[in-house]
């Protein structure tokens, strides 16, 4: 429909003009809520992204942790074994000493064990009365050989175990190669010393024989 007269013509460019404007704002308005809701956007995506980063970090400082940890423990544990071989080791040089000790203490147990009953066979004869002046001679010589043999046993570590009529039968320093009937002793008395008993330091190496009451 065409415009009669001017008043038309201008109306209907007003009218384009309000409508192109009306236009323009409404794109505007839309412009500038796409925009907020840009900014909007990437505010949550900043949010995010922040989130994301504590997130990463506080793992990061998790797994920091647990690897100071992991190392600690693994230290903790090398220390305790370095531990345990230093103890080992100076417990095995310490069983070596002893045992080497111990060869050395009691080194001359089967020379002494070997000797030591014809030293009693020597005293047996010694506590004999011969009536003979002239065996009673060989016996002072024999009793010098005695002597000078138990000093050199003494000198070695070896004692006779004192034992005696009427003391108590103890298995550990007496050997009882009979028990006898007797009044004279009550039940588990030495009655009689048959052989002396040794030992080698501290080590029983021959229990004395004796008889023992009943």
């Amino acid at each position: 429909m065409e415009p009669k007269n001017s008043k038309e013509l201008f109306d209907l460019i007003d009218k384009l003009k309000r409508e192109i404007n009306g236009n323009i704002e409404n794109e505007k308005q839309k412009v500038n809520k796409n925009i907020k809701n840009q900014e909007k956007l990437d505010q949550e995506k900043t949010e995010i992204d922040n989130e994301l980063k504590e997130e990463k970090e506080i793992s990061d400082i998790e797994k920091l942790e647990y690897w100071i940890v992991d190392l600690v423990e693994k230290n903790q544990k090398l220390e305790e074994e370095k531990l345990m071989a230093v103890a080992d080791s100076q417990n095995t040089v310490k069983r070596f000493q002893n045992e080497y000790l111990n060869i050395k203490k009691y080194a001359g147990e089967k020379l002494a064990s070997n000797i030591l009953p014809a030293i009693d066979m020597f005293r047996s004869v010694l506590n004999s009365s011969p009536e003979n002046p002239e065996i009673k001679n060989y016996l002072m010589g024999f009793e010098m050989i005695v002597s000078q043999i138990d000093q050199a046993l003494s000198n070695s570590g070896i004692s006779r175990i004192d034992v005696k009529e009427g003391d108590d039968f103890d298995p550990e320093l007496h050997s009882a190669i009979e028990q006898i009937e007797t009044e004279k002793f009550s039940s588990g008395k030495i009655t009689n010393v048959i052989s002396n008993g040794y030992k080698l330091h501290d080590r029983v190496i021959k229990h004395a024989n004796v008889k023992v009451a009943k």
